[in-house]
């Protein structure tokens, strides 16, 4: 397994759009993946309703695990994600 601190940079935060294109870069990988922040519950990264219950706001810091055979593709993905802020 491998661990990942993501930060939230989208003025938004993680909106539906972003969950989104979080849920499709996790389902195009053979890597289980799991989200959360300090105080709240842990987020299935294929599950939409799952993310967008994290009420990550902007600047909120993300641990994301990857289990699986491309665990550090998935993470350089989401990160890139993350950064761009989904490209919205």
């Amino acid at each position: 397994m491998t661990t990942r601190e993501i930060v939230v940079r989208c003025e938004q935060g993680l909106h539906l759009r972003m969950a989104t294109k979080v849920a499709r870069v996790v389902r195009d990988h053979q890597a289980v993946v799991h989200l959360s922040c300090e105080g709240c519950r842990k987020a299935n990264g294929c599950s939409l309703l799952e993310l967008i219950s994290l009420e990550a706001s902007s600047g909120t810091h993300l641990k994301v695990d990857a289990e699986g055979p491309d665990e550090a593709a998935v993470l350089n993905e989401l990160a890139n994600v993350f950064e761009q802020g989904a490209g919205i």
